[in-house]
Protein backbone atom coordinates (compact mmCIF):
# COMPACT_ATOMS: atom_id res chain seq x y z
CA UNK A 1 0.00 0.00 0.00
CA UNK A 2 1.28 3.47 -0.83
CA UNK A 3 2.47 5.75 1.95
CA UNK A 4 -0.20 8.30 0.99
CA UNK A 5 -3.04 5.78 1.30
CA UNK A 6 -1.64 4.35 4.53
CA UNK A 7 -1.38 7.84 5.98
CA UNK A 8 -4.94 8.60 4.81
CA UNK A 9 -6.29 5.53 6.59
CA UNK A 10 -4.32 6.19 9.76
CA UNK A 11 -5.41 9.82 9.92
CA UNK A 12 -9.11 9.11 9.36
CA UNK A 13 -9.09 6.15 11.73
CA UNK A 14 -7.51 8.25 14.43
CA UNK A 15 -9.96 11.09 13.98
CA UNK A 16 -12.96 8.74 13.94
CA UNK A 17 -11.82 6.77 16.96
CA UNK A 18 -11.09 9.90 18.93
CA UNK A 19 -14.47 11.42 18.14
CA UNK A 20 -16.33 8.22 18.96
CA UNK A 21 -14.45 7.75 22.21
CA UNK A 22 -15.76 11.14 23.33
CA UNK A 23 -19.38 10.33 22.54
CA UNK A 24 -21.72 9.10 25.26
CA UNK A 25 -22.95 5.99 23.45
CA UNK A 26 -21.83 4.42 20.17
CA UNK A 27 -24.52 3.15 17.83
CA UNK A 28 -25.61 -0.38 18.54
CA UNK A 29 -27.08 -3.07 16.29
CA UNK A 30 -30.78 -2.52 15.75
CA UNK A 31 -32.06 -5.59 17.50
CA UNK A 32 -35.29 -5.72 19.48
CA UNK A 33 -35.95 -8.12 22.30
CA UNK A 34 -34.11 -9.75 21.37
CA UNK A 35 -17.70 -14.94 -2.26
CA UNK A 36 -15.35 -13.10 -3.84
CA UNK A 37 -16.60 -15.02 -6.90
CA UNK A 38 -19.82 -13.97 -8.60
CA UNK A 39 -20.20 -17.49 -9.94
CA UNK A 40 -20.31 -18.81 -6.37
CA UNK A 41 -23.52 -16.90 -5.74
CA UNK A 42 -25.54 -18.84 -8.31
CA UNK A 43 -28.29 -21.25 -7.13
CA UNK A 44 -26.83 -24.28 -5.41
CA UNK A 45 -27.55 -27.94 -6.06
CA UNK A 46 -29.98 -29.56 -3.67
CA UNK A 47 -28.92 -28.74 -0.13
CA UNK A 48 -27.33 -31.65 1.75
CA UNK A 49 -27.28 -31.39 5.57
CA UNK A 50 -24.09 -32.14 7.48
CA UNK A 51 -23.62 -35.90 7.99
CA UNK A 52 -24.35 -37.68 11.27
CA UNK A 53 -21.46 -38.35 13.67
CA UNK A 54 -19.51 -41.61 13.76
CA UNK A 55 -19.52 -43.32 17.18
CA UNK A 56 -16.45 -43.75 19.36
CA UNK A 57 -15.06 -40.25 19.82
CA UNK A 58 -13.68 -37.90 17.17
CA UNK A 59 -13.45 -39.04 13.57
CA UNK A 60 -11.95 -37.48 10.44
CA UNK A 61 -12.14 -39.03 6.97
CA UNK A 62 -9.71 -37.13 4.78
CA UNK A 63 -10.98 -39.00 1.73
CA UNK A 64 -14.50 -37.57 2.06
CA UNK A 65 -14.71 -34.03 0.72
CA UNK A 66 -17.85 -32.04 1.56
CA UNK A 67 -17.14 -29.26 -0.94
CA UNK A 68 -15.44 -25.90 -0.98
CA UNK A 69 -15.70 -23.33 1.79
CA UNK A 70 -17.04 -20.07 0.36
CA UNK A 71 -14.16 -17.65 -0.35
CA UNK A 72 -16.19 -14.90 1.34
CA UNK A 73 -17.34 -16.89 4.35
CA UNK A 74 -15.14 -15.07 6.86
CA UNK A 75 -16.63 -11.59 7.17
CA UNK A 76 -17.45 -8.82 9.57
CA UNK A 77 -19.32 -5.50 9.80
CA UNK A 78 -17.78 -2.05 9.86
CA UNK A 79 -19.14 1.48 9.43
CA UNK A 80 -18.20 5.13 10.00
CA UNK A 81 -19.90 5.05 13.42
CA UNK A 82 -17.39 2.46 14.65
CA UNK A 83 -13.97 3.88 13.88
CA UNK A 84 -10.73 1.91 14.22
CA UNK A 85 -8.27 2.09 17.13
CA UNK A 86 -5.08 3.56 15.62
CA UNK A 87 -3.05 1.17 17.77
CA UNK A 88 -4.70 -1.81 16.01
CA UNK A 89 -4.67 -0.46 12.45
CA UNK A 90 -1.59 -2.37 11.31
CA UNK A 91 -2.65 -5.74 12.77
CA UNK A 92 -6.27 -5.94 11.60
CA UNK A 93 -5.18 -7.50 8.25
CA UNK A 94 -3.89 -10.51 10.21
CA UNK A 95 -7.48 -11.41 11.18
CA UNK A 96 -8.09 -12.74 7.67
CA UNK A 97 -11.38 -10.94 7.01
CA UNK A 98 -12.56 -11.70 3.47
CA UNK A 99 -15.61 -9.43 3.20
CA UNK A 100 -16.77 -6.31 5.04
CA UNK A 101 -20.46 -5.41 5.30
CA UNK A 102 -20.90 -1.64 5.30
CA UNK A 103 -22.15 0.33 7.15
CA UNK A 104 -23.47 -2.30 9.60
CA UNK A 105 -26.41 -1.91 11.98
CA UNK A 106 -29.20 0.60 11.48
CA UNK A 107 -26.80 3.51 10.86
CA UNK A 108 -27.27 2.95 7.13
CA UNK A 109 -31.04 3.56 7.35
CA UNK A 110 -30.52 6.73 9.38
CA UNK A 111 -27.65 8.16 7.31
CA UNK A 112 -26.43 8.29 3.74
CA UNK A 113 -22.68 7.59 3.49
CA UNK A 114 -20.60 10.45 2.13
CA UNK A 115 -18.07 10.06 -0.65
CA UNK A 116 -15.30 10.41 1.91
CA UNK A 117 -16.78 7.55 3.96
CA UNK A 118 -17.01 5.40 0.84
CA UNK A 119 -13.35 6.10 0.07
CA UNK A 120 -12.45 5.18 3.64
CA UNK A 121 -14.28 1.85 3.28
CA UNK A 122 -12.41 1.08 0.07
CA UNK A 123 -9.07 2.00 1.64
CA UNK A 124 -9.74 -0.22 4.65
CA UNK A 125 -10.81 -3.12 2.42
CA UNK A 126 -7.61 -2.77 0.40
CA UNK A 127 -5.50 -2.76 3.53
CA UNK A 128 -7.38 -5.66 5.15
CA UNK A 129 -7.43 -7.77 1.97
CA UNK A 130 -11.23 -7.86 2.06
CA UNK A 131 -14.06 -7.32 -0.42
CA UNK A 132 -16.74 -4.68 0.30
CA UNK A 133 -20.44 -5.47 0.65
CA UNK A 134 -22.62 -2.35 0.77
CA UNK A 135 -26.14 -1.93 2.14
CA UNK A 136 -27.92 1.04 0.61
CA UNK A 137 -30.33 3.16 2.60
CA UNK A 138 -34.00 2.17 2.34
CA UNK A 139 -35.76 4.43 4.86
CA UNK A 140 -36.13 8.05 3.66
CA UNK A 141 -34.48 7.14 0.37
CA UNK A 142 -35.58 6.26 -3.16
CA UNK A 143 -34.72 3.65 -5.82
CA UNK A 144 -33.12 6.44 -7.85
CA UNK A 145 -30.80 7.35 -4.96
CA UNK A 146 -29.80 3.70 -4.50
CA UNK A 147 -29.13 3.38 -8.22
CA UNK A 148 -27.00 6.53 -8.09
CA UNK A 149 -24.84 4.99 -5.36
CA UNK A 150 -24.27 1.93 -7.53
CA UNK A 151 -23.45 4.16 -10.49
CA UNK A 152 -21.01 6.30 -8.51
CA UNK A 153 -19.18 3.39 -6.88
CA UNK A 154 -19.14 0.85 -9.71
CA UNK A 155 -19.29 2.96 -12.89
CA UNK A 156 -17.76 6.34 -12.10
CA UNK A 157 -15.19 5.13 -9.57
CA UNK A 158 -14.79 1.68 -11.10
CA UNK A 159 -14.68 -0.19 -7.77
CA UNK A 160 -16.79 -3.06 -9.05
CA UNK A 161 -18.50 -3.85 -5.75
CA UNK A 162 -20.35 -7.11 -6.29
CA UNK A 163 -22.42 -7.60 -3.13
CA UNK A 164 -25.25 -5.21 -2.24
CA UNK A 165 -28.06 -5.18 0.31
CA UNK A 166 -31.10 -2.94 0.69
CA UNK A 167 -32.03 -1.72 4.16
CA UNK A 168 -31.29 -3.32 7.50
CA UNK A 169 -33.62 -5.35 9.72
CA UNK A 170 -36.89 -4.12 8.16
CA UNK A 171 -39.00 -6.18 10.57
CA UNK A 172 -37.95 -3.71 13.29
CA UNK A 173 -38.97 -0.56 11.39
CA UNK A 174 -42.47 -0.49 12.95
CA UNK A 175 -41.04 -0.50 16.50
CA UNK A 176 -38.17 1.95 15.97
CA UNK A 177 -39.46 5.43 16.69
CA UNK A 178 -36.68 7.04 14.68
CA UNK A 179 -37.94 5.30 11.51
CA UNK A 180 -41.46 6.84 11.74
CA UNK A 181 -42.97 3.71 10.15
CA UNK A 182 -45.43 2.26 12.69
CA UNK A 183 -47.58 0.63 9.98
CA UNK A 184 -44.76 -0.84 7.88
CA UNK A 185 -45.51 -4.42 6.83
CA UNK A 186 -43.60 -7.37 5.40
CA UNK A 187 -45.50 -6.99 2.11
CA UNK A 188 -44.63 -3.30 1.87
CA UNK A 189 -40.96 -4.07 2.48
CA UNK A 190 -40.97 -6.82 -0.15
CA UNK A 191 -42.42 -4.39 -2.72
CA UNK A 192 -40.02 -1.59 -1.74
CA UNK A 193 -37.03 -3.92 -1.93
CA UNK A 194 -38.07 -4.97 -5.44
CA UNK A 195 -38.25 -1.37 -6.71
CA UNK A 196 -34.79 -0.64 -5.30
CA UNK A 197 -33.34 -3.89 -6.66
CA UNK A 198 -34.62 -3.26 -10.18
CA UNK A 199 -33.23 0.27 -10.19
CA UNK A 200 -29.83 -0.88 -8.95
CA UNK A 201 -29.66 -3.77 -11.43
CA UNK A 202 -30.51 -1.42 -14.28
CA UNK A 203 -27.27 0.46 -13.58
CA UNK A 204 -25.06 -2.60 -13.09
CA UNK A 205 -26.67 -5.96 -13.98
CA UNK A 206 -23.65 -7.85 -12.62
CA UNK A 207 -24.25 -7.01 -8.95
CA UNK A 208 -25.32 -9.72 -6.51
CA UNK A 209 -28.27 -8.78 -4.28
CA UNK A 210 -28.53 -9.94 -0.67
CA UNK A 211 -31.69 -9.87 1.42
CA UNK A 212 -33.93 -9.58 3.35
CA UNK A 213 -31.60 -8.92 6.37
CA UNK A 214 -34.28 -9.72 8.96
CA UNK A 215 -33.21 -9.13 12.57
CA UNK A 216 -33.44 -12.76 13.71
CA UNK A 217 -34.19 -16.24 12.47
CA UNK A 218 -35.29 -19.14 14.67
CA UNK A 219 -35.73 -22.73 13.54
CA UNK A 220 -39.16 -24.22 14.24
CA UNK A 221 -40.46 -21.15 16.11
CA UNK A 222 -43.11 -21.71 18.75
CA UNK A 223 -43.35 -18.21 20.21
CA UNK A 224 -45.24 -15.55 18.28
CA UNK A 225 -42.18 -13.32 17.93
CA UNK A 226 -40.20 -16.19 16.40
CA UNK A 227 -42.89 -16.78 13.78
CA UNK A 228 -42.80 -13.09 12.82
CA UNK A 229 -39.25 -13.42 11.50
CA UNK A 230 -40.25 -16.34 9.28
CA UNK A 231 -43.30 -14.42 8.05
CA UNK A 232 -41.13 -11.51 6.90
CA UNK A 233 -38.75 -13.92 5.19
CA UNK A 234 -41.57 -15.76 3.41
CA UNK A 235 -43.21 -12.52 2.19
CA UNK A 236 -39.85 -11.37 0.84
CA UNK A 237 -39.11 -14.61 -0.99
CA UNK A 238 -42.58 -14.80 -2.55
CA UNK A 239 -42.08 -11.37 -4.10
CA UNK A 240 -38.37 -11.41 -4.92
CA UNK A 241 -37.30 -14.98 -5.66
CA UNK A 242 -36.27 -13.90 -9.15
CA UNK A 243 -34.08 -11.00 -7.96
CA UNK A 244 -32.38 -12.09 -4.74
CA UNK A 245 -29.08 -13.92 -5.18
CA UNK A 246 -28.20 -14.66 -1.54
CA UNK A 247 -30.72 -15.02 1.29
CA UNK A 248 -29.65 -13.30 4.50
CA UNK A 249 -30.71 -13.28 8.14
CA UNK A 250 -29.25 -11.97 11.39
CA UNK A 251 -28.87 -13.87 14.65
CA UNK A 252 -28.25 -12.68 18.21
CA UNK A 253 -29.34 -15.46 20.60
CA UNK A 254 -28.95 -13.47 23.83
CA UNK A 255 -30.41 -12.04 25.96
CA UNK A 256 -33.59 -14.01 25.54
CA UNK A 257 -35.68 -11.43 27.37
CA UNK A 258 -35.39 -7.81 28.45
CA UNK A 259 -34.51 -8.90 32.00
CA UNK A 260 -32.32 -11.99 31.54
CA UNK A 261 -28.95 -10.21 31.42
CA UNK A 262 -25.70 -11.34 29.81
CA UNK A 263 -25.25 -15.05 29.01
CA UNK A 264 -23.27 -17.32 31.28
CA UNK A 265 -20.91 -20.06 30.10
CA UNK A 266 -23.65 -22.65 30.47
CA UNK A 267 -25.92 -20.65 28.16
CA UNK A 268 -23.30 -20.30 25.44
CA UNK A 269 -22.25 -23.94 25.82
CA UNK A 270 -25.79 -25.11 25.15
CA UNK A 271 -26.40 -22.63 22.34
CA UNK A 272 -23.93 -23.39 19.56
CA UNK A 273 -25.75 -26.57 18.48
CA UNK A 274 -28.73 -24.46 17.37
CA UNK A 275 -26.96 -23.83 14.07
CA UNK A 276 -27.43 -27.48 13.15
CA UNK A 277 -31.18 -26.77 12.99
CA UNK A 278 -31.32 -23.07 12.06
CA UNK A 279 -29.53 -23.38 8.74
CA UNK A 280 -31.34 -26.50 7.44
CA UNK A 281 -34.64 -24.83 8.44
CA UNK A 282 -33.68 -21.72 6.50
CA UNK A 283 -32.82 -23.80 3.43
CA UNK A 284 -36.18 -25.55 3.70
CA UNK A 285 -38.10 -22.26 3.65
CA UNK A 286 -36.06 -21.07 0.65
CA UNK A 287 -36.81 -24.24 -1.30
CA UNK A 288 -40.50 -24.13 -0.44
CA UNK A 289 -40.92 -20.50 -1.46
CA UNK A 290 -38.61 -20.29 -4.49
CA UNK A 291 -38.47 -23.83 -5.85
CA UNK A 292 -34.67 -23.77 -5.73
CA UNK A 293 -31.73 -23.58 -3.37
CA UNK A 294 -29.97 -20.28 -2.90
CA UNK A 295 -26.84 -19.48 -0.89
CA UNK A 296 -27.50 -18.29 2.65
CA UNK A 297 -25.67 -15.61 4.62
CA UNK A 298 -25.73 -14.62 8.27
CA UNK A 299 -24.85 -10.98 7.77
CA UNK A 300 -24.98 -9.89 11.41
CA UNK A 301 -23.99 -12.30 14.13
CA UNK A 302 -22.86 -12.13 17.73
CA UNK A 303 -23.92 -13.67 21.03
CA UNK A 304 -25.79 -10.60 22.24
CA UNK A 305 -27.81 -7.72 20.82
CA UNK A 306 -26.90 -5.53 23.80
CA UNK A 307 -23.49 -4.37 24.95
CA UNK A 308 -21.97 -6.37 27.79
CA UNK A 309 -18.54 -6.82 29.34
CA UNK A 310 -16.76 -8.20 32.35
CA UNK A 311 -18.73 -11.43 32.76
CA UNK A 312 -17.88 -15.09 32.25
CA UNK A 313 -19.81 -15.27 28.97
CA UNK A 314 -19.75 -11.65 27.79
CA UNK A 315 -18.41 -10.57 24.41
CA UNK A 316 -14.98 -9.71 25.83
CA UNK A 317 -14.56 -12.99 27.74
CA UNK A 318 -12.26 -15.90 26.96
CA UNK A 319 -15.13 -18.38 26.82
CA UNK A 320 -16.96 -16.25 24.25
CA UNK A 321 -14.15 -16.96 21.79
CA UNK A 322 -14.39 -20.72 22.35
CA UNK A 323 -18.15 -20.60 21.77
CA UNK A 324 -17.62 -18.44 18.69
CA UNK A 325 -15.13 -20.95 17.26
CA UNK A 326 -17.68 -23.74 17.61
CA UNK A 327 -20.32 -21.65 15.84
CA UNK A 328 -17.89 -20.94 12.99
CA UNK A 329 -17.26 -24.66 12.58
CA UNK A 330 -20.97 -25.49 12.56
CA UNK A 331 -21.70 -22.79 9.98
CA UNK A 332 -18.91 -24.15 7.77
CA UNK A 333 -20.37 -27.66 8.09
CA UNK A 334 -23.77 -26.31 7.03
CA UNK A 335 -22.23 -24.71 3.92
CA UNK A 336 -23.02 -21.11 4.88
CA UNK A 337 -21.99 -18.70 2.13
CA UNK A 338 -21.19 -15.72 4.36
CA UNK A 339 -20.77 -15.15 8.09
CA UNK A 340 -20.46 -11.49 9.07
CA UNK A 341 -19.54 -11.17 12.72
CA UNK A 342 -20.80 -7.95 14.31
CA UNK A 343 -18.43 -6.09 14.27
CA UNK A 344 -14.73 -5.59 13.53
CA UNK A 345 -14.33 -2.88 16.18
CA UNK A 346 -16.38 -1.25 18.92
CA UNK A 347 -17.97 -2.76 21.99
CA UNK A 348 -19.24 -5.74 20.00
CA UNK A 349 -15.88 -6.11 18.26
CA UNK A 350 -13.02 -8.57 17.95
CA UNK A 351 -10.49 -6.32 19.65
CA UNK A 352 -9.93 -3.72 22.29
CA UNK A 353 -7.52 -0.80 21.98
CA UNK A 354 -4.41 -2.95 22.34
CA UNK A 355 -5.09 -6.57 21.33
CA UNK A 356 -7.50 -9.06 19.80
CA UNK A 357 -10.05 -10.59 22.13
CA UNK A 358 -10.51 -14.35 22.36
CA UNK A 359 -13.26 -13.99 19.73
CA UNK A 360 -10.86 -12.23 17.37
CA UNK A 361 -8.22 -14.92 17.91
CA UNK A 362 -10.73 -17.71 17.21
CA UNK A 363 -11.76 -15.93 14.00
CA UNK A 364 -8.10 -15.55 13.04
CA UNK A 365 -7.28 -19.24 13.61
CA UNK A 366 -10.08 -20.33 11.29
CA UNK A 367 -9.70 -17.62 8.64
CA UNK A 368 -5.91 -17.77 8.35
CA UNK A 369 -5.11 -21.44 8.88
CA UNK A 370 -8.12 -23.71 8.43
CA UNK A 371 -8.26 -24.33 4.68
CA UNK A 372 -10.66 -24.06 1.76
CA UNK A 373 -12.12 -27.56 1.30
CA UNK A 374 -14.45 -29.05 3.90
CA UNK A 375 -13.55 -32.55 5.04
CA UNK A 376 -15.85 -34.97 6.88
CA UNK A 377 -15.35 -34.81 10.63
CA UNK A 378 -17.63 -35.81 13.51
CA UNK A 379 -17.81 -36.03 17.28
CA UNK A 380 -20.12 -37.95 19.58
CA UNK A 381 -18.61 -36.34 22.69
CA UNK A 382 -20.68 -33.84 24.69
CA UNK A 383 -19.50 -30.26 24.18
CA UNK A 384 -16.47 -31.38 22.16
CA UNK A 385 -16.49 -30.63 18.43
CA UNK A 386 -14.11 -31.42 15.58
CA UNK A 387 -13.89 -29.75 12.17
CA UNK A 388 -11.52 -30.54 9.33
CA UNK A 389 -10.40 -29.00 6.05
CA UNK A 390 -7.78 -29.35 3.39
CA UNK A 391 -5.64 -26.40 2.39
CA UNK A 392 -4.42 -25.54 -1.08
CA UNK A 393 -0.94 -26.75 -0.11
CA UNK A 394 -2.41 -30.20 0.61
CA UNK A 395 -2.19 -29.91 4.39
CA UNK A 396 -4.99 -31.42 6.47
CA UNK A 397 -6.21 -29.22 9.30
CA UNK A 398 -8.15 -30.54 12.29
CA UNK A 399 -9.80 -28.07 14.68
CA UNK A 400 -10.85 -29.56 18.03
CA UNK A 401 -12.98 -27.43 20.37
CA UNK A 402 -13.57 -28.28 24.03
CA UNK A 403 -16.45 -26.25 25.46
CA UNK A 404 -16.21 -28.04 28.79
CA UNK A 405 -14.69 -26.25 31.78
CA UNK A 406 -12.64 -29.37 32.59
CA UNK A 407 -9.77 -31.00 30.70
CA UNK A 408 -10.86 -33.90 28.54
CA UNK A 409 -9.18 -36.94 27.00
CA UNK A 410 -10.70 -38.15 23.72
CA UNK A 411 -9.91 -40.59 20.94
CA UNK A 412 -9.33 -39.37 17.39
CA UNK A 413 -9.57 -41.77 14.45
CA UNK A 414 -8.05 -40.52 11.20
CA UNK A 415 -8.82 -42.27 7.90
CA UNK A 416 -7.41 -41.82 4.38
CA UNK A 417 -4.49 -39.61 5.34
CA UNK A 418 -0.94 -40.54 6.23
CA UNK A 419 -0.01 -39.74 9.79
CA UNK A 420 2.98 -37.65 10.67
CA UNK A 421 4.20 -34.77 12.73
CA UNK A 422 1.50 -32.16 13.17
CA UNK A 423 1.89 -28.50 14.04
CA UNK A 424 -0.18 -27.60 17.09
CA UNK A 425 -1.80 -24.20 17.70
CA UNK A 426 -3.82 -23.44 20.81
CA UNK A 427 -6.31 -20.93 22.12
CA UNK A 428 -6.94 -21.58 25.79
CA UNK A 429 -6.30 -20.02 29.19
CA UNK A 430 -2.51 -20.32 28.66
CA UNK A 431 -2.09 -19.87 24.89
CA UNK A 432 -3.41 -16.96 22.83
CA UNK A 433 -3.67 -18.62 19.42
CA UNK A 434 -0.02 -19.58 19.79
CA UNK A 435 2.03 -22.53 18.55
CA UNK A 436 2.80 -25.37 20.95
CA UNK A 437 5.08 -28.39 20.62
CA UNK A 438 4.40 -30.55 17.57
CA UNK A 439 2.85 -34.00 18.06
CA UNK A 440 2.75 -37.25 16.09
CA UNK A 441 -0.65 -38.22 14.72
CA UNK A 442 -1.46 -41.69 13.40
CA UNK A 443 -4.66 -43.46 12.40
CA UNK A 444 -5.63 -43.91 16.07
CA UNK A 445 -4.81 -41.16 18.58
CA UNK A 446 -5.53 -40.06 22.12
CA UNK A 447 -5.83 -36.30 22.57
CA UNK A 448 -5.57 -34.36 25.83
CA UNK A 449 -7.64 -31.20 25.59
CA UNK A 450 -7.30 -28.20 27.87
CA UNK A 451 -10.51 -26.82 29.37
CA UNK A 452 -12.32 -24.18 27.32
CA UNK A 453 -9.95 -24.57 24.39
CA UNK A 454 -9.48 -24.55 20.64
CA UNK A 455 -6.67 -26.79 19.36
CA UNK A 456 -5.60 -26.79 15.72
CA UNK A 457 -3.57 -29.68 14.28
CA UNK A 458 -1.91 -29.17 10.89
CA UNK A 459 -0.65 -32.28 9.07
CA UNK A 460 1.51 -31.61 5.99
CA UNK A 461 0.19 -32.74 2.62
CA UNK A 462 0.81 -36.21 1.31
Amino acid sequence: MSFVKRFFIFLLAGLLFASLACSAQPASPSIATEPASADAAQPLPTFTPAPSPMPGGLYVDAGQSLGQISPVFFGSNWGPWLGVPPTMLEVIPSLGIKIVRFPGGRWGDENTPTKTQIEMLMAFCEQWGAEPFINVRLVASTPAEAAEMVRYINIEKGYGVRYWGIGNEPDLFPTQIVMHLPDYTAEKFAADWRFFAQAMKSVDPSIQLIGPEVSQFIANPTAEYGQTYSDWLVAFLKTNADLVDIVSVHRYPFPQSMTSGAPLKEHLRANSAEWDTILPSLHTIIREQTGKDLPVAVTEFNSSWVENAGGEGTIDSHFHGIWFADVIGRMINQDTFMLQQFAVTGRFGMMNRSEFTSTGLAFQMFARQFGNERIYASSDQQYISVYAAQRSDGALTIMVINLNSEPKTVNLKLDNFNGGQAEVWKLDLDYRAEQDTAVQLASINTLSLAPESVTLYILPGR
